[in-house]
């Protein structure tokens, strides 16, 4: 399937998503072997995608706004039923996008606000546009424990220095990995096509892969 700047996309199925997401490819990015597209969301937002079985490419100028159109669902490679999420599926199936952020020079107050009006539990945190890192409830917890001024402590001042990414295209069990070695919450997702965070994904979210593959 060839995809041109302006072809709409749908995202059919996401476990953590009640309605289908729609948007417009702005850039195709990658390889015809692993595509990525930079797509501006209806609802103002816009991410890097790398594509999976549940996106529904569409022509420009398609109206596929309205949920109760007979846009086709995503299926399995066999055709049979909706496509299930498993241990072994890339872990972009699972990631949230867009991601929040929060500038490095922020004050944890800042942080805070933002954590509780996104109602997330991590911010990725950018210093000139660049990602450095990702700020937890839990290292704003630690912080204010210590004894930190949440008016005085910048959120650069509390991330960890060793950040755990990951890539979109790695297997969701490879991600449980990583998070049970590295004693981590959230990874971040980011491509090798471009530096900015595509994504994230919580440990709920892979627990719940995890769980209903059993």
């Amino acid at each position: 399937m060839t995809v041109h700047v302006g072809d709409r996309i749908v995202l059919a199925h996401e476990p953590h998503r009640a309605r289908r997401r729609h948007g417009t490819v702005r850039e195709v990015l990658g390889t015809p072997e692993s595509p990525e597209y930079r797509v501006a969301w209806d609802d103002g937002h816009e991410s890097f995608i790398c594509p999976g079985p549940e996106a529904i490419v569409l022509p420009a100028g398609t109206d596929d706004t309205d949920d109760t159109a007979r846009i086709p669902e995503a299926r399995s490679e066999e055709g049979q039923g909706s496509v299930r999420v498993g241990r072994h599926d890339p872990v972009e199936r699972i990631m949230r996008s867009p991601v929040r952020t929060v500038d490095a020079t922020s004050t944890l107050r800042t942080a805070a606000e933002l954590l509780a009006e996104a109602e997330v539990g991590a911010l990725v945190v950018n210093r000139n546009g660049v990602p450095v890192g990702i700020l937890s409830e839990r290292d704003i917890v630690r912080a204010l424990a210590g004894g930190g001024d949440p008016d005085e402590v910048w959120s650069a001042d509390v991330i960890g220095m060793d950040t755990v990414w990951a890539s979109p295209s790695d297997p969701i069990l490879q991600v449980a990995g990583l998070m049970r070695r590295h004693y981590v919450r959230h990874v971040p997702l980011r491509t090798r096509v471009h530096p900015a965070v595509v994504g994230i994904v919580s440990a709920r979210d892979v627990l719940a892969v995890l769980y209903d593959s059993r």
